[in-house]
């Protein structure tokens, strides 16, 4: 389950929890590519609360996303609250080329800058 936040400038928040589903990336994709489209390029904060990952087809629509627009995609701020997930973050640099972060959730605030 996923909420867009509004941000300011190109960034685009995502509040998720649950599992993502490849009906939130149905949804997510269309607001990625109107940023890219208005800023050229963009920024993700995904902010997890209660995430349990992905289903395999939103796990591999978010990779063929930024594979398509590696050039586009500046930085993934991840901020969560489990070990897991900064690993997740570590094992994505082998897979896209955007600087992607993970910030414990007592660290939003930095997150948000990034």
């Amino acid at each position: 389950m996923h909420k867009i936040i509004p941000s300011e400038g190109n960034l685009v928040t995502v509040e998720v929890s649950g599992k993502l589903t490849q009906g939130d990336y149905e949804e997510l994709v269309p607001s990625w590519r109107a940023m890219i489209a208005r800023h050229r390029k963009m920024r993700r904060l995904f902010v997890m609360h209660g995430f349990h990952g992905w289903e395999p087809h939103a796990a591999w629509d978010d990779l063929r996303f930024d594979l398509k627009h590696a050039e586009q995609v500046e930085r993934i701020a991840m901020v969560g609250e489990k070990k897991w997930q900064d690993w997740m973050t570590k094992i994505a640099f082998w897979f896209v080329e955007a600087d992607v972060r993970y910030f414990d959730s007592s660290r939003r605030a930095e997150a948000d800058q990034y």
